[in-house]
């Protein structure tokens, strides 16, 4: 007998989710932002910005469990109704401007590298066209779709690692501190925000059918890309050699073509389509938590209908940006500017959490 869904997520699904939210990186800007600071011991980067996060994620995960509720409903149920607003609208500004801008980003990515006769209009509308019809089917159509995906995309993006093996010299990764520790714990910490979507992803509390599957689908797969991450800063400067992989504008993509199977060249034909699948699922995902978060804050009851409106208003503002290098500078004011929000507010949180406690008890 075939039960019925209930419309939650298990933690494979969260797994798959977590995947496309970071592993993603990869392939986008992420490492020309890494290697502008960290140099040729960028791949350190990913580990320290986890570490920088991962304590106040904990934190969340801890009151949430306590609680037993989702982020959006405790941070309403502990700070009120009007600055739970607030904070609703600072959430949903973040995650609408890195979909903004990590969405132009991409569609110049494809253009430049793969269709430079193809209008960017087009391609824009393409993608988040795919991206709202994945958000449509609700979340627990998008952790299907992200967990049929996930092996294939490793697969494939470690797959490409051997296929380039012969460029690789790991000598070229040395000295191993690069611009020296003291920069790269700093620049890491102000650049945390690449994984600051693990704060967000407790709004999924509720559609998340444990609490082990949170915290067990949250935290593997978010290993899984700080480590895909960091073994792919290593491969781009081992490949390019620094400081010529700074300079070197989509290094991914740039792999590609470096790429072979025995004879046979010209592979990234299959690495473009694994691309153009990743990124119609990981702005899926970013469109919903917008979404979200707006319907919050306007004290909605149900938010698919926002989806639509979002995407065409996502579409009109990104393609504003008259090329890469101005969405490069705004996601890097993004990132430096929200890392500091979203590693205080957890334990701003916190603290409200232990007076509430404390002035329960005491009435108790």
């Amino acid at each position: 007998m075939i039960k019925a869904s209930d419309g939650k997520i298990r933690k494979r699904e969260l797994v798959g989710i977590v995947i496309f939210l970071f592993t993603i990186q990869v392939m986008d800007t992420t490492p020309d932002l890494l290697l502008k600071y960290g140099k040729n011991a960028a791949w350190m980067m990913p580990i320290i910005s986890f570490l920088c996060m991962l304590i106040p994620f904990l934190i969340l995960l801890r009151i949430v469990k306590r609680r037993n509720t989702g982020l959006t409903e405790l941070i309403f149920m502990l700070m009120g109704k009007r600055i739970g607003s607030f904070i609703m609208l600072l959430f949903f500004i973040i995650i609408f401007s890195a979909t903004v801008i990590n969405s132009r980003n991409y569609t110049d990515i494809f253009n430049t590298m793969f269709y430079p006769k193809t209008p960017i209009p087009y391609l824009y509308i393409m993608l988040l066209g795919a991206s709202f019809y994945i958000a449509k089917r609700g979340l627990e159509n998008i952790g299907r779709t992200a967990w049929i995906f996930t092996p294939l995309l490793l697969i494939l993006m470690f797959a490409l690692i051997g296929f380039v093996w012969e460029e690789i010299s790991f000598i070229r990764i040395f000295p191993i501190a690069g611009p020296g520790l003291k920069t790269i714990l700093k620049e890491s910490a102000v650049h945390s925000s690449i994984y600051g979507e693990s704060i967000f992803l407790l709004v999924l509390f509720r559609f998340v059918k444990t609490y082990k599957d949170m915290r067990f689908g949250s935290l593997l797969g978010w290993i899984i890309s700080v480590f895909t991450l960091v073994v792919f800063m290593i491969v781009y400067v081992a490949v390019f050699d620094y400081p010529a992989s700074q300079n070197i504008a989509y290094p991914f993509q740039q792999v590609n073509r470096l790429a072979t199977i025995g004879t046979i060249s010209h592979i990234e034909s299959i690495y473009l389509a694994s691309a153009t699948v990743a990124s119609a699922i990981h702005f899926s995902i970013y469109l919903y938590l917008s979404a979200y978060f707006l319907s919050k804050m306007l004290h909605l009851h149900e938010f698919e209908q926002l989806l639509l409106p979002l995407t065409g208003l996502v579409i009109l503002i990104g393609l504003i940006s008259p090329n890469i290098f101005v969405g490069n500078t705004l996601r890097e004011s993004l990132v430096q500017s929200s890392s500091i929000i979203l590693m205080l507010f957890p334990f701003v949180l916190w603290i409200v959490d232990r007076r509430k406690g404390k002035m329960e008890n005491e009435t108790a």
